[in-house]
């Protein structure tokens, strides 16, 4: 079996678009006995053997359709054998002919072939930014059309919220904003070829900011898989009471146990009855309490659901506040929309809107009833005390207002 060709592999110290200084240190590094192999946009690898001295390299702009053969062959006449493509940018060329011509006479001529390579990074770039959007789409079409879901992301899902913000951060560093970089220098390079004068190298000084951005993007790339993790680890199914520690109020508490009541089993609520946590709002319970209820004054379905959170601050709570107020001011129209696609749509039948409510001890107090077909009504408040958040939905019960007070009553000061 023959044995794997072992190469040596270096960080190329030049930027890119430094097409001299590419050519330069390719020469220096032949002097010294390593042969190029092949190139990426920043490493180059090499075959060990005799030192070069004169062996001279040259870039030409690739092509859109790949190397031209007649080119090839001319070059090939003149001196110049084709070694490798880098990253398709440039199709280099090597001569350790001493009487081959330079593989460019005429800066204007080289200074034309540019324009091609800038369009063509240009695209790249273009295709970059689809491929984000595309890659965020439902997030950032809900914060287009949803725009005071912000304060929720921000609030509720600040892992999710910072991996969005971070993986944005790492994209534009390693990849927009070097190639828009290049696109500055080509531009700038093309300018001075126009002018007739020739290209000079620059400064070796890349490796240190490779290296960099190899660690950045190993730091990276695991950070979706470990916010998943987290997230899905943040969830907790509430196994029954014993672990109801956040305000609430029970069926049988709303009726003052004279009902009979037959409570939906757990299978029957899977969305609900869960604690989650964020870095910002490390207690958030979604909890329902709904079944069949036969009273002297009732018969039929009701519920006493509470979505309750505690913020880490006041301001994080008053922000989460408004968001869900702004929320629920918009959901009349958000679930006429919702129901545009069935054939037999839910008719909202009542609708009163927000409407403040002073209270003595509450910094926030909302109240809207919405009612749908010929359900009962919901009888819906929204409300903040310090660092506490809560909407308290009412349905099907005797007195919404005790509920309230029930609930308010185990409030943190």
């Amino acid at each position: 079996m023959k044995q794997r060709e072992k190469l040596v592999r270096k960080i190329i110290p030049v930027e890119i678009y430094d097409m001299a200084g590419l050519e330069r240190w390719l020469a220096d590094i032949a002097a010294q006995g390593l042969h190029l192999v092949k190139l990426s946009s920043e490493t180059a690898r090499f075959r060990r053997g005799e030192p070069t001295p004169g062996t001279r390299f040259g870039l030409e702009i690739a092509g859109f359709y790949g190397i031209d053969p007649e080119r090839n062959a001319a070059y090939g006449e003149a001196g110049w054998t084709y070694v490798t493509t880098l990253s398709n940018l440039y199709y280099v060329y090597r001569a350790e002919r001493a009487d081959a011509p330079p593989l460019h006479t005429d800066p204007v001529t080289q200074g034309e072939t540019l324009t091609p390579l800038i369009r063509r990074i240009r695209h790249r770039r273009f295709l970059l930014v689809l491929w984000l959007l595309f890659c965020f789409r439902k997030t950032l079409v809900k914060i287009a059309t949803q725009p005071w879901m912000l304060g929720q992301y921000l609030v509720l899902k600040t892992g999710l919220f910072l991996t969005l913000m971070i993986l944005l951060a790492g994209w534009a560093i390693l990849s927009l904003l070097p190639q828009t970089n290049m696109i500055k220098r080509w531009k700038q390079m093309r300018r001075q070829l126009a002018d007739g004068i020739p290209l000079k190298e620059g400064r070796r000084n890349r490796v240190p900011w490779v290296v960099t951005g190899w660690c950045a993007t190993a730091l990276l790339l695991p950070l979706p898989i470990l916010v998943g993790v987290v997230s899905a680890q943040s969830v907790h199914k509430l196994s029954g009471p014993e672990e109801w520690t956040f305000p609430h109020v029970t069926l049988e508490q709303a009726f003052h146990g004279e009902a009979d009541i037959t409570l939906d089993t757990p299978q029957m609520m899977t969305r609900y009855n869960t604690r989650t946590a964020s870095l910002l709002c490390p207690e958030q319970y979604d909890w329902w309490s709904s079944g069949e209820v036969r009273s002297d004054g009732y018969s039929g379905n009701a519920i006493v659901a509470v979505d309750f959170y505690r913020t880490r601050t006041d301001w994080a709570a008053e922000w989460l506040f408004s968001s869900l107020r702004t929320e629920e001011a918009h959901e009349p129209e958000q679930f006429r929309k919702n129901q545009e696609q069935f054939i037999h749509p839910t008719v909202l039948t009542v609708h009163q809107p927000l409407q403040a409510v002073t209270r003595p001890g509450l910094d926030s107090l909302e109240y809207t009833i919405l009612q749908y077909d010929d359900d009962p009504p919901n009888h819906i408040y929204l409300g903040r005390r310090g660092n506490q958040v809560f909407r308290l939905l009412c349905r099907g019960v005797p007195d919404q207002a005790e509920c309230l007070e029930l609930f308010l009553a185990q409030l943190d000061p």
